[in-house]
């Protein structure tokens, strides 16, 4: 009959000390790849949150660009957004030197926004909009480039 050689206690498996430090590196590894994925989670929930403000800053923006009346913007408005719940816009408008170009400040509040996302939002841009041209601006700033035009011209 053949008997197997014995082997030592060490050929057998791995030392306590050694299965301890395995188990350090995995818990370790562990922790770092669970850290990494709540940020990204996080990350995500975040970008998230500012698509639904701008879709919904998007909507309030289009009942101003859609509004033909002067006065009734700058008298502002409330709508009640998808997202953010009622949003309460306010738009100051004041005509440029270039005919029928206004420059216009426009304020949303959200006063139902939830911790996280932000409350107000202050733009200005510039809108093309001949119906809120006075008649007699719209005279006098021809006149005054017609006149800049010949000066400028030596006749």
């Amino acid at each position: 009959m053949k008997t197997r050689p014995q082997s030592s206690l060490r050929d057998r498996g791995f030392t306590l000390l050694e299965s301890l430090f395995a188990l350090a590196l995995f818990a370790g590894a562990a922790v770092a790849l669970f850290g990494a994925f709540v940020n990204a989670l996080l990350l995500r929930e975040r970008g998230e949150s500012r698509l639904s403000f701008e879709s919904d800053l998007r909507a309030v923006r289009l009942q101003l660009l859609l509004e033909p009346d002067l006065e009734r913007i700058e008298d502002g408005g409330t709508y009640e957004t998808v997202e953010m719940g009622t949003a309460e816009w306010t738009a100051l408008v004041e005509p440029t030197n270039v005919i029928d170009l206004f420059q216009v400040q426009f304020s949303v509040e959200f006063p139902d926004a939830k911790d996280e996302q932000p409350r107000t939002h202050l733009e200005t841009f510039y809108l093309l909009r001949p119906t809120w041209s006075e008649s007699d601006e719209r005279s006098a700033l021809l006149e005054d480039k017609k006149q800049a035009l010949l000066d400028s011209r030596d006749f």
